[in-house]
């Protein structure tokens, strides 16, 4: 433990100074946005950046009351920051630009394409945490493996069909690269291995049970494409809504096969005095990271932790006060023993739960605090759904996660538009994307609003003889 201990703060002294290296890259980048390179002329600096013209100062309305800097001068800064990085730093670290810029040259019909599928297949491992970065998955893919060697088969099988499938259904390319049309099947083979034995008193998979899950991780990128071309209307992403849509209706099924014990009511413990273990209880909001892939192991947590502390510290330390706040509800909302909160069940929710609500908005002390309730409200959503899915003797998986998060991401996309994230990468560059495009951007957001302003008056002046 102390050496876990002194390893963090030698990394995270690390990517502090990496951080004061982006916001320093991202300073210079903006001063070449000034209104004179507005108009389409050469920055102060002289340096060569990426200079803004006036048209790619204008906005988009997103709705009647909100609106929304030029996406392309967010992409200019971006350019602009990564070309500032290190280049060891660019192949390894937050997205893996580097990676994605080389692969992304590589057609599908290519000789080359399994490196292509390869790195889809890592990023959507990682992206189930919304860690996108090969590298971070194959940290955690190791960890799968160390856990659970079924799961970490699944998260190979079910992953290689999702993108098979989805290339099938002419998904667009940037979508299966970033492992956005297999995180969902990497759940259903990694999970399926922990629940089968647990749920349905089977201690082996037969090859029939491979073939539902094959089947179910086809159905994965089918509901994807559906629920995202819905949800998509509303600025809210589909999560995991897919996989506990998939997951479910292939446990009931194989149940209603025949498969395992016909029985689908899950034992109740015994009510118990013990007090609360808290040595037990720091264990379990560690391995609740673990059980967001249904692996319950220390080595497969801590890989995640380094996984995702690879791609961004931010969404490290946020998920992890998720589960922190999980682990601590759930000791509210049940009764002793309190072996579930021990070994991170109530956990996992309340991880992923904090951790989603900081990637998909800029990182303010605000949206923290909007990720620690949602962490919260998670957890309890968790212990009410408990008994509903108790009747068919299977998990919540992550239902509450996905319920709590969307109405979370809702009432922040209600209150402060401006802090939704268009084009999510990684919460360090959307926080600087944030504080130095809104400086840029004040003066005309206040003219627009001058000229509406104005505009409105008009009209009222106009309609009202007619009144």
């Amino acid at each position: 433990m102390v050496m876990m201990m002194v390893v963090t703060v030698a990394v995270a002294a690390w990517f502090r100074g990496c951080f004061k290296e982006l916001l320093t890259a991202a300073v210079h980048i903006t001063q070449d946005i000034t209104p004179a390179s507005r108009a389409g002329q050469t920055g102060k600096n002289g340096h060569g950046s990426p200079s803004v013209t006036k048209h790619e100062i204008d906005f988009i309305t997103a709705d009647e009351n909100n609106m929304i800097a030029d996406v392309t001068v967010i992409n200019k800064i971006n350019i602009g920051i990564n070309h500032r990085m290190p280049v060891a730093l660019r192949w390894v670290l937050m997205d893996a630009p580097e990676v994605r810029v080389a692969l992304e040259k590589v057609p599908w019909k290519s000789p080359l394409v399994p490196l292509k599928v390869i790195d889809s297949m890592l990023r959507g491992i990682a992206q189930v945490a919304f860690g996108n970065n090969p590298l971070s998955g194959l940290l955690i893919l190791v960890g799968l493996f160390l856990g659970d060697v079924y799961s970490g088969v699944g998260a190979i099988v079910c992953s290689l069909t999702a993108i098979l499938c989805a290339k099938v259904l002419r998904w667009a390319d940037d979508q299966v690269a970033a492992g956005h049309s297999n995180f969902n099947a990497v759940l259903i083979g990694t999970v399926s291995p922990a629940v089968y034995p647990k749920f349905f008193h089977d201690s082996s998979m037969p090859p029939p049970v491979w073939g539902y899950l094959v089947l179910a991780a086809v159905f994965t990128v089918c509901v994807m494409g559906g629920l995202g071309r819905i949800m998509s209307r509303h600025d809210i992403p589909a999560l995991t809504l897919p996989f506990n849509i998939a997951v479910g209706t292939t446990c009931v099924c194989l149940k209603m096969a025949g498969f395992g014990d016909l029985d689908m009511t899950t034992p109740t413990p015994e009510p118990s005095t013990e007090g609360i273990l808290w040595d037990q209880v720091f264990r379990g909001t560690f391995l609740a990271a673990g059980h967001v892939w249904g692996v319950q192991d220390v080595a497969c947590s801590a890989l995640v932790y380094v996984a995702l502390f690879l791609f961004s510290p931010t969404l490290t330390l946020t998920s992890y006060m998720g589960s922190t706040l999980g682990s601590l509800t759930g000791l509210i909302v049940t009764a002793a023993p309190y072996d579930a909160v021990y070994d991170g069940v109530w956990g996992y929710n309340g991880f992923l739960a904090g951790g989603c609500v900081a990637f998909f908005n800029v990182p303010t002390p605000r949206v923290i605090f909007l990720a620690a309730v949602n962490s919260v409200f998670a957890t309890c959503i968790q212990a009410a759904l408990v008994p509903v899915f108790a009747a068919t003797g299977l998990p919540v998986f992550t239902f509450p996660f996905c319920l709590a998060t969307v109405l979370s991401l809702a009432a922040a996309l209600a209150m402060r538009p401006e802090l939704k994230v268009s084009n999510p990468t990684f919460p360090e560059l959307h926080y600087v994307n944030y504080t130095q495009v809104s400086s840029v951007f004040v003066d005309v957001l206040r003219a627009k609003t001058v000229t509406d302003n104005n505009t409105k008056e008009l009209d009222d002046a106009a309609t009202e003889p007619m009144v």
